[in-house]
């Protein structure tokens, strides 16, 4: 809020002026969504605006699709910030070139199906390999998805079915045709090397005790060019979804794995490319500085309070708005997927952040460690008044409630989750924690940890919103967005539309407008009931 003062600026205002100038600074503060998890980085939108009651039954109406941006492996799953009506993203953008060389690199081993199998155990592999050799031809549709089903409920454990369930059931369905895991296991000791040439590569290959057919996948699947990259920041239009600039610098390429979303601050933009953190005018795309990273960057977001831009990769450091240097850097929080928040208490700012196994604080000055927490993952924390939230990677915590001070945490208590995906972000709101993913949707009584309703549902990477009391979150893979209230008395639904959005990108909401990251652009859909 502003304050008047004798030697204010605001001094001769009227006091009316006065107070429709405050509401429109503040609304429009609340109306923008210019970092990770929007404008207080907890989901939880408070612009007013008030939303449709149901949706269309012709479909959420649509009010822009973007120019081409790439996506997954060539672009990642980074999400969009809106600012100052405009929409912003960061992208290690991909692009192919022809090569004289070949690599046998984790894109072609993925479409090759190589998945890594220590958790199912070498007499299990072998059992699976020797039962899909042997499967009879005569097993086909219906037949061969009932003897599927069959052997997996009786083979694999729950946490099995969760992470390798449906990659299983992919080899028994391709029967002779996939390749063997032994030869799975050989290509991946290739990864890393690249040969000179395409005959370099196929004299390898024959020397290879492979069958005809596998050499075949192989060479068919490596192909005869190679990926460069960009890290570039896109502006678009936020009304009209027209491009107004790209900045853009040489990048490395660093797959989907790079899906990082910005954050502006102080009208600049801090991006994450592929090695590098950047600093360009939000109104311009001019550069202000690029900082080289101790690692490659991956899905954590920009923070940006006390003068710093806080990140996660590999490690969490803190930079110098003014220079991209490095002003200290915390070995002890570890990780590239989880963001960390800004908690005041008592008139003094700490750092939160989760780091593989532990939710820390820290001094945001100096990076000191102050407390540690069982928790950990790649979700982000989300905090409100002296209660923090965190989805745990660690299956026996899974949501956890603690209540938190400068001194350290007690966690208050924790709901074990079996999930397979565990990135999304839980929302606090009305003395309750809202999650969405992992397959669940849940809402819990802050206090005392009391579960008021869960379901199963098909939420898993994407972080949810909640705004004019519904809570939105995608479904099946991002294809379908649901609005539910935000009531700890029922799982209720009040709408489904299909958005066609990506599944890990989360989505936004500022001034009624709806933005979400498609597989080659963004799209805006309207909310607004006016």
């Amino acid at each position: 809020m502003i304050e008047c003062t004798g030697d204010s600026t605001y001094s001769n205002v009227p006091m009316n002026r006065l107070i429709a100038l405050t509401f429109t600074l503040v609304f429009s503060v609340h109306s923008e969504w210019p970092q990770w998890r929007g404008p207080g980085r907890n989901g939880v939108v408070a612009d007013g605006v008030t939303l449709l009651k149901a949706f269309p039954k012709e479909g959420l109406e649509k009010l822009w699709t973007s120019e081409f941006i790439p996506s997954d492996d060539d672009g990642g799953h980074g999400s969009v910030v809106v600012a100052n009506g405009r929409v912003y993203m960061a992208i290690v953008w991909h692009t192919d070139v022809p090569t004289e060389t070949r690599a046998i690199d984790d894109l072609v081993l993925r479409k090759l199906g190589n998945r890594g199998t220590s958790q199912l155990g070498v007499a299990l592999v072998a059992k699976m390999e020797e039962d899909r050799i042997n499967l009879s031809r005569r097993l086909r549709g219906e037949k061969l998805q009932a003897w599927i089903d069959e052997w997996i409920e009786a083979n694999l454990n729950k946490e099995q079915k969760q992470v390798l369930g449906s990659w299983v059931a992919s080899r028994f369905k391709k029967g002779k045709a996939a390749i063997a895991i032994k030869d799975l296991q050989k290509l991946a000791t290739m990864r890393e090397h690249r040969f000179e040439n395409d005959a370099a590569f196929k004299n390898w290959l024959g020397e290879q005790s492979f069958s005809e057919e596998t050499k075949s996948q192989v060479i068919k699947a490596v192909p005869n060019t190679r990926k460069v990259a960009k890290d570039v920041v896109v502006c678009l239009d936020a009304t009209t979804g027209k491009t107004l600039w790209k900045t853009d610098a040489p990048g490395e390429p660093a797959g989907r794995k790079a899906s990082s979303t910005p954050c502006v601050a102080d009208g600049k933009v801090f991006a994450l490319g592929g090695r590098h953190a950047y600093c360009v005018d939000a109104k311009t795309g001019a550069k202000v500085w690029a900082a080289e990273l101790p690692s490659k960057g991956g899905a954590s977001s920009f923070l940006v309070a006390e003068g710093k831009a806080f990140i996660i990769v590999g490690k969490l450091i803190a930079l110098d708005i003014k220079t991209g240097e490095v002003v200290w850097e915390s070995n002890d929080v570890r990780g590239g997927n989880s963001s960390p928040v800004l908690w005041e208490s008592g008139g003094k700012k700490f750092l939160l952040s989760n780091s593989n196994r532990e939710v820390f604080c820290l001094n945001p000055a100096d990076g000191k460690v102050l407390w540690r927490a069982p928790g950990g993952g790649d979700s982000t924390p989300v905090v409100s008044g002296e209660h923090m939230a965190v989805y745990s990677r660690e299956k026996k915590i899974g949501l956890a409630g603690y209540q938190i001070t400068a001194a350290g945490a007690k966690m208050l208590w924790k709901i074990p989750l079996d999930a397979r995906r565990t990135q999304s972000t839980p929302v606090i709101y009305d003395g309750h924690v809202f999650l969405a993913g992992g397959d669940t949707q849940m809402c819990v009584e802050l206090n005392s940890g009391k579960v008021k309703w869960k379901e199963k549902r098909s939420s898993n990477i994407s972080s949810p919103f909640i705004a004019d009391g519904r809570l939105f979150a995608f479904e099946k893979k991002g294809s379908e967005l649901v609005m539910l209230r935000a009531d700890p008395l029922a799982h209720y639904e009040e709408g489904k539309a299909r958005v066609r959005a990506m599944w890990c990108p989360s989505p936004v909401l500022s001034r009624g407008k709806l933005y979400v990251r498609q597989g080659n652009g963004v799209a805006c859909f309207n909310l607004a009931a006016e």
